[in-house]
């Protein structure tokens, strides 16, 4: 029972509560777990995909800003490695972040070895975040063409969400907002890791449903699909 509570506890503070973000975790579940050797999670932050990694990968987590745990901090467009140090390379939600992302592309491509892999999640359809440093939005095609020029094959896109999940999960985000500010009185009482965890139950409860509902219409709505909140990519190194 203890185990399950911490384990609760560490999925509401990496922010699972907002359940767009179920659907970027179960995709990485399955992509990772075919990951081996040398790791590199490029733009870690708090590492929340790393327990998907198999046992025995020697794991490196990179951030362009200090984040305790974390290894290095250095740019995507400047990569401190050598050339094919790496079996695999993590790069979620941060391309959009880059004002050149040909180049970093590139570098990431130096630092694999061949037939090494790249695991990439970007966002399509999403608000303006780590402003002024947000410059780009990708469809699937735009994003493998610029991993075909930096010398990968894609092996596999994914689709994360649709229209109505899109528009959910704009609405999780003013309305997780709004309701962390209205428990502020509750920080006096529960401290402010009670008050987060407040929160994301509250967000829980009102999302799991709705977020059901937003998978149904996502499904059988014509032309839902043509949106998305983004895309998850896995490419190999060729050569």
């Amino acid at each position: 029972m203890r185990r399950y509570v911490r384990r609760l506890g560490r999925l509401l503070f990496q922010g699972r509560f907002f359940t767009y973000r179920w659907r970027l975790h179960a995709a990485a579940e399955r992509a990772l777990a075919e990951f081996r050797g040398r790791v590199l999670d490029i733009g870690a932050g708090t590492q929340p995909y790393r327990p998907y990694l198999p046992l025995g990968v020697q794991y490196t987590a990179l951030e362009i800003v200090p984040i305790p745990g974390n290894d290095v901090i250095a740019s995507v467009l400047a990569l401190p490695f050598a050339s094919a140090t790496f079996d695999g390379v993590i790069c979620t939600e941060v391309i959009e972040h880059v004002p050149e992302p040909e180049r970093a592309l590139r570098e990431i491509h130096r630092l694999l070895k061949p037939q090494g892999r790249v695991y990439i999640t970007v966002p399509m359809s999403w608000a303006l975040h780590y402003v002024p440093h947000d410059y780009f939005r990708y469809t699937r095609y735009g994003l493998a063409h610029l991993l075909n020029k930096a010398g990968f094959r894609v092996e596999r896109v994914e689709q994360v969400g649709g229209l109505f999940t899109m528009i959910l999960a704009r609405l999780e985000d003013v309305f997780g907002a709004l309701l962390f500010k209205g428990l502020f009185p509750t920080k006096y009482l529960l401290g402010n890791r009670g008050r987060v965890l407040l929160a994301s139950l509250i967000l829980l409860l009102v999302g799991i449903p709705l977020d059901a509902l937003a998978t149904l219409l996502d499904r059988i709505v014509p032309n839902a699909r043509l949106d998305a909140l983004g895309w998850v990519v896995l490419a190999t190194k060729e050569g």
